[in-house]
């Protein structure tokens, strides 16, 4: 078997667009994946198909090989931007194999470890703590035993109208904020904020109860102490985590908010490699690790970064906001690591809405979890129509 082609499309979903690669064979099989860039769709792309002159006439089989020559051969090494390309065509390299030998990819990985992966969704916390309660209220009530939000009052001028949207569930960013959302974390920040965003995850807390998980994602938009005030007035709260306190290049300034707070500290989706995160995990700098599948290195990536992760008693949490191929492609990840946590989701009506008219074999969702595939492969097709009546959308962006 040899690969015949790579061809890519690019899909909106509605907030975001995916490049969905094809990789073909001389055999008839396809293998199929999916990746997303905000804001990088068409360098992604680009990036998918200058890889097509290294696969063409290879053996689709021979994945670790694959991975270690686009990664290492094209010089310029590191990052998710080089990445995320090699990570689309490893993916759906995977699914061929899978197809080929008749079996589900988290058979071939060594799984399953779990028949249900753990799921959370987003939820936005509105204008008020009260606002706030309601929209969890709403999450649990779809079936969600965790959720996560972006920080309160954060998001501010400029930011109406933007790819995120305040209904609920739908999204965690977007409600009109008193925090310019282009405020640098550098830059003076109201001291009453944090008391003031302590009082939307009492209201939330009280809305879900004791044992739901409430996260907060902070966009690495705070500086080190800033990070730490916040987490101090969540301490009694019992957060599922505090993701990404600090912006995400400094291993030490993470590693110090890591070391002053009892809430389990969440970070990684701009991480790629073991390369890219091993500095992290020696420094014990994040309790989950949150490397996204689709940009981090794919399965053969990912998996070696939960190798790593697993020897300092960290546990992952994938970063997947993505579409329902690659919430389908982590379901197999999850299933073959024994240090897995939980899966992010954006948990929608709209995207349960998307993925039903996308993927040819629904997802199973019931009790906060998602049922693994049983097919071969990543045990599902795409609607060839659906995707093509989903063309690409250009979307702006801050931090």
């Amino acid at each position: 078997m040899k690969v015949k082609d790579i061809r890519t499309q690019i899909v909106n979903l509605n907030f975001r667009n995916a490049v969905i690669v094809k990789v073909e064979t001389d055999e008839g099989i396809t293998g199929l994946a999916e990746t997303v860039m905000k804001r990088k769709t068409q360098t992604i792309e680009r990036s998918i198909l200058d890889l097509k002159r290294y696969l063409v006439g290879k053996d689709p089989t021979e994945i670790e090989n694959h991975w270690e020559r686009m990664y290492r051969d094209s010089f310029w090494v590191g990052g998710p931007l080089h990445s995320t390309a090699i990570s689309a065509v490893d993916c759906a390299l995977w699914d061929i194999l899978g197809k080929l030998s008749g079996l589900p990819v988290y058979k071939l990985l060594g799984g399953p470890t779990r028949t249900k992966v753990p799921t959370y969704c987003h939820c936005s916390a509105g204008n008020s703590p009260e606002a706030f309660a309601a929209n969890v209220k709403t999450c649990r009530a779809r079936g969600y035993r965790a959720l996560k939000t972006t920080l309160p009052l954060f998001y501010g001028e400029g930011n109406r109208g933007s790819d995120r949207h305040a209904v609920n569930g739908s999204g965690y960013s977007g409600t009109q904020g008193v925090v310019d959302s282009h405020w640098k974390e550098t830059e003076y920040l109201d001291p009453s904020i944090f008391d003031r965003i302590r009082e939307f995850f009492i209201a939330a807390r009280e809305a879900a109860g004791p044992e739901f998980g409430i996260a907060v994602d902070c966009h690495g938009r705070l500086n080190p102490k800033a990070a730490l005030r916040l987490c101090r007035v969540l301490e009694d709260l019992n957060l599922l985590f505090v993701e990404e306190p600090v912006p995400p290049e400094n291993v030490e300034e993470l590693s110090l908010v890591q070391r002053e707070t009892t809430i389990p500290i969440a970070a990684g989706e701009r991480w790629a490699t073991i390369y890219g995160v091993r500095a992290f995990l020696e420094k014990h700098a994040v309790d989950y690790l949150q490397c996204d599948l689709v940009n981090c290195g794919g399965i053969t990536g990912l998996k070696k970064i939960a190798a790593l992760a697993e020897a300092h008693y960290i546990g992952m949490a994938p970063h997947n906001p993505n579409g329902p191929l690659a919430t389908v492609m982590n379901l197999h990840y999850a299933a073959a690591i024994p240090n897995f946590f939980i899966l992010e989701t954006i948990g929608s009506d709209a995207d349960e809405r998307l993925a039903a008219e996308m993927l040819t074999t629904p997802l199973q969702f019931s009790d906060g979890a998602l049922e693994l595939p049983a097919g071969p492969g990543f045990g599902v097709g795409l609607v060839q129509e659906a995707m093509d009546a989903r063309p690409y959308v250009p979307y702006a962006g801050h931090r």
